[in-house]
């Protein structure tokens, strides 16, 4: 296995550019399925997110929601 430190010196060679995608890319990769990884009873996380999305966006009939039903869901998540 690659240790810490190996990958760290490689991503030291990277430009900048590639370094700020690479950022963006591990960030994107946590905040959109760190919170699940953990979980031991989700074998693919990836999938298990991808059907809670696919649901949010479906109403309780199965019909896709339209764009104002959705937006008007996500304004009392709050409340």
């Amino acid at each position: 296995m690659t240790s810490y430190e190996e990958i760290l010196e490689s991503a030291k060679r990277l430009s900048s550019t590639e370094r700020l995608q690479l950022a963006d890319a591990l960030l994107a990769e946590e905040l959109g399925f760190g919170m699940w990884r953990d979980r031991e009873d989700i074998a693919d996380v990836a999938d298990y997110v991808s059907e809670l999305r696919d649901a949010e966006m479906r109403a309780p009939d199965g019909r896709e929601k339209t764009p104002e039903e959705f937006l008007r869901e996500i304004e009392t998540f709050d409340e």
